[in-house]
């Protein structure tokens, strides 16, 4: 091996360490407030203040957890926000998948004037529409309710989802469809059969989008609502926090049994997921 050959190794090496370093580093960074978070909900609240702080927990307990499952708002709670976000991901990709298939596969007049507006419904900020829901709904007796947040949410998800979903749509080839026809397939068919298998991938991207959406949102989920029927697992972990006190290892309990399912899902359907993330990524 010449002199050229060992620097070009050498330099080589010292590349690959210094990308594994930053790695490390981004790994740490990103897994560390988890990591605080779910050894905080299984000390007690007292031991959470100390100092120096320790990193690893002496004495664990489930305290916390066990007063949180046995509060009645909080299965109501659970229960409530399942039933919405899976609503709303499931209206969203529906409505969605059908506009972005006529968007992507027809032309007609105003349709480049219905994109536009379809972009500009995501420039509006949420604080914004949050009143006059709230207004509508005092009046059309919508407040307080599951359907109510629902279509809510479904409003501020859509526009994306069917964005999205015309990116998808849009790289499957149209000689498919026309394959499709030849067959005796009729329009419905086409989508149903042919373009919907073919975005399945991008419609579980757009999906997690929603569900996420729908599962964190805040501000309408403690505008929209005023009792228990209705209220969402955000809206509870709010609760915990008081104006003289901060009930930190409940806080931080009912915060980690609300994200499970969502890493839980996560990690089911994570090929599929990126899989769809990069092939809606050449047509938006």
């Amino acid at each position: 091996m010449n002199t050229s050959q060992l620097k070009l190794g050498t330099k080589q090496v010292a590349v690959d360490a210094t990308w594994i370093s930053l790695t490390v580093v981004v790994l740490l960074l990103t897994f560390f407030p988890i990591y605080w978070m779910v050894l905080g909900s299984v000390r007690a609240n007292t031991q959470l203040f100390q100092f120096p702080p320790a990193l690893f927990a002496k004495k664990l307990t489930a305290v916390a957890y066990a007063t949180i499952l046995h509060e009645g708002d909080f299965l109501a709670s659970l229960a409530n926000t399942v039933v919405v976000a899976a609503s709303t991901t499931v209206l969203s990709i529906i409505i969605a998948a059908l506009g972005s298939y006529g968007l992507s596969r027809y032309r007609f007049r105003g349709k480049r004037l219905i994109q536009y507006y379809i972009l500009v419904t995501q420039m509006l900020p949420e604080v914004l529409l949050t009143l006059p829901f709230f207004v509508m709904y005092s009046k059309i007796g919508l407040y307080d309710t599951k359907l109510g947040l629902i279509i809510a949410y479904t409003s501020f998800t859509l526009p994306f989802c069917t964005m999205a979903l015309r990116g998808f749509i849009s790289s499957i080839p149209r000689s498919l469809d026309e394959a499709g026809r030849i067959d005796g397939c009729s329009a419905l068919q086409v989508f149903l059969l042919i373009v919907l298998p073919s975005a399945r991938a991008g419609i579980v991207a757009t999906g997690v989008f929603a569900l996420v959406n729908a599962w964190n949102e805040y501000l309408m989920a403690i505008v929209l609502t005023d009792t228990v029927r209705a209220k969402m697992l955000v809206v509870l972990i709010g609760s915990k926090i008081g104006q003289y006190d901060i009930k930190w290892n409940e806080l931080m309990a009912i915060t980690v049994i609300a994200s499970a399912p969502l890493v839980i899902l996560y990690s089911v359907i994570q090929r599929s997921f990126m899989k769809g993330i990069t092939s809606g990524a050449v047509k938006m």
